[in-house]
């Protein structure tokens, strides 16, 4: 009787990014459902959260750096010191890699996109990615990019780790054009690559909310983000995001002077649960505690949480991209205020270009505008949306039997389509 299959899921899990955890969650769905006999487990950068939140068996990217002062940890050492314990840290990693790679059937690099250096550095995720996958093909395990996505590679260290880990790669998609354009310009090119939609348009559509309360306000879900790291970096970057929440905030009691109810929503616990905080004080002093409970602000904990949040709202203007996909799932009119070029992609792609502007030039009054706008059209860019997004979980489909080479148990068994129809 041949052995059940063991899948490792691999990415920055488990740190409070709901972007990255409900990608995770859309492919832990499907895997199940397709390859219901397999072992699914995950790397990931924080283990203890992934294996509760998720309920997967769980291995952290580097056991160095979880310990206390991680790879850096003996500055005050002597160089020849400090290089040596680097090297021991590293042959004990790479050996730890090589025991995990060997026992697996294949390593999943999940969605996100993690193929980039920003804030990380090249040894951070781009030379841990490099190392599994050189240490999976080792180990005689495939390894599959799916649906990853391509942010600014500066370095040419971490375009080293990132082109090669991709070489090494039995299987390659992105999640848009641009990320395999990106790809092209770093110096990595193949023909065999294909490009899907991002995973999380596979997530079950059980999982969002019941829609506006019948009779209640129209409630607008407003998304903030860890803008120039809250300005705690110098002083042009304080100016910047005190213009950034104070037209937040202006926004904000325009809706509420319009009688629109606001639900604040974040898109990662770690770095937005502050900007609240902040937010809250500017709209404080704006008077807002006199629109009682028609303005929440508690931030959520779980991708699921997430998810009801927008599903009680009509239109969606946020900043994170998996708010804003999160929102273009449950077939709601967004509105992006974009920090990255993946935010406009997107919006292209689902015919919302309109919608779109840059959070460094936010412009309140035509912010008012596209809002306006997008509410005045909400009942046809509803129903286009929501073909577009039934069509991504299509492709996603798809691309699900590319990988897992097999046909699914009951597909989408637990809820009703994008579309609205009940599930089989």
């Amino acid at each position: 009787m041949a052995k059940p299959p063991r899948i490792a899921f691999w990415g920055n899990f488990g740190t409070g990014n709901w972007g990255n955890e409900c990608t995770l969650q859309a492919i832990v769905h499907n895997a199940r459902e397709w390859m219901p006999d397999a072992e699914l487990l995950c790397v990931c950068s924080e283990p203890t959260d992934t294996e509760k939140r998720h309920g997967l068996r769980s291995f952290p990217i580097s056991y160095v750096r979880r310990q206390v002062g991680g790879l850096g940890g003996a500055k005050r050492l002597p160089l020849p010191a400090r290089l040596l314990r680097r090297v021991w840290n590293e042959t004990i990693e790479w050996a730890k890699t090589v025991q995990i790679t060997r026992g697996l059937d294949a390593v999943v690099m999940t969605g996100t996109g993690m193929l980039t250096d920003d804030s990380e550095g090249a040894f951070g995720l781009p030379y841990d990615l490099f190392k599994w996958a050189l240490a999976a093909k080792a180990s005689g395990t495939r390894v599959l990019f799916a649906s990853v996505g391509v942010e600014p590679i500066d370095s040419s260290i971490a375009r080293f780790f990132i082109v090669n880990a991709l070489r090494l790669a039995d299987y390659r998609s992105y999640r848009d054009g641009q990320s395999r354009d990106r790809l092209a310009k770093a110096g990595f090119t193949s023909e065999d690559d294909h490009v899907y939609p991002d995973l999380a348009f596979s997530l079950p559509r059980a999982r969002g909310g019941d829609g506006p309360a019948a009779g209640a306000a129209p409630k607008i879900a407003v998304g903030v983000y860890n803008y120039v790291g809250r300005g705690q970096h110098d002083a042009a970057g304080a100016t910047r995001y005190r213009d950034y929440l104070e037209k937040l905030a202006s926004f904000v009691m325009w809706l509420l002077e319009r009688d629109y109810g606001v639900r604040v929503i974040i898109g990662d616990l770690t770095y937005d649960e502050a900007v609240v905080f902040d937010l809250r004080e500017v709209l404080r002093a704006k008077g807002v505690s006199r629109y009682g409970d028609r303005f929440v602000d508690q931030p959520a904990a779980s991708v699921d949480e997430v998810m009801r949040q927008i599903g009680e709202v009509e239109v969606v203007v946020a900043s994170r991209f998996h708010n804003v996909l999160l929102a273009l799932l449950l077939g709601k009119p967004v509105v992006s205020i974009a920090y990255n070029e993946k935010n406009d992609a997107l919006m292209g792609q689902m015919g919302l270009a309109a919608y779109c502007q840059s959070i460094d030039a936010l412009d309140l009054d035509r912010l008012i505008e596209q809002f306006s706008d997008i509410r005045a059209n909400a009942e046809t860019l509803r129903a286009a949306i929501s073909r577009k997004a039934a069509a991504y979980r299509g492709e996603l489909d798809e691309q699900y039997r590319a990988v897992f080479a097999r046909e699914p148990r009951a597909k989408h068994s637990d809820g009703e389509r994008l579309d609205g129809t009940p599930a089989a």
